[in-house]
């Protein structure tokens, strides 16, 4: 025969399952790309790490990896190229990741043509896409 405590701590487990895949639907609802209101700018995607997630984006992948470069040596991150500060290759590194995070939302976009202005040092063209992103958000 099951005994009082058996069926209780059943009841409790069962619960507790309930309640966890119920906070992690509400979690994964709220956390999906197309429910969020973005702007394309490098301060919004470094804000918003578990969008990268979302996107398939590992930020511990290799800058110059990933755009098929060779400007930083020692090698940084995706995630430490969108917090650089300042001007030059920090501003490209910074600008290039917001750039492809956002070519990668955007239907319109192609992601392999803001990975070569990455590669090919196109700053003023990169930043033009950050500005026209923001405008149509």
């Amino acid at each position: 025969m099951i005994s009082l405590k058996t069926i209780l701590f059943s009841l409790f487990v069962i619960g507790l399952t309930v309640l966890l895949i119920s906070v992690f639907s509400i979690i994964h609802e709220n956390t999906s790309i197309e429910n969020t209101e973005f702007g394309c700018t490098p301060e919004f995607w470094k804000d918003n790490l578990e969008l990268w997630i979302i996107l398939d984006v590992n930020y511990n992948d290799d800058f110059d990896e990933t755009f098929g470069s060779d400007y930083f040596e020692p090698d940084i991150t995706l995630k430490e190229a969108i917090n650089q500060e300042g001007p030059g290759m920090n501003h490209l590194a910074r600008s290039g990741v917001a750039a492809y995070l956002d070519s990668i939302v955007n239907q319109y976009a192609d992601v392999e043509i803001l990975r070569e202005m990455v590669h090919d040092n196109h700053i003023h063209g990169l930043d033009k896409f950050i500005s026209l992103c923001n405008e149509n958000t």
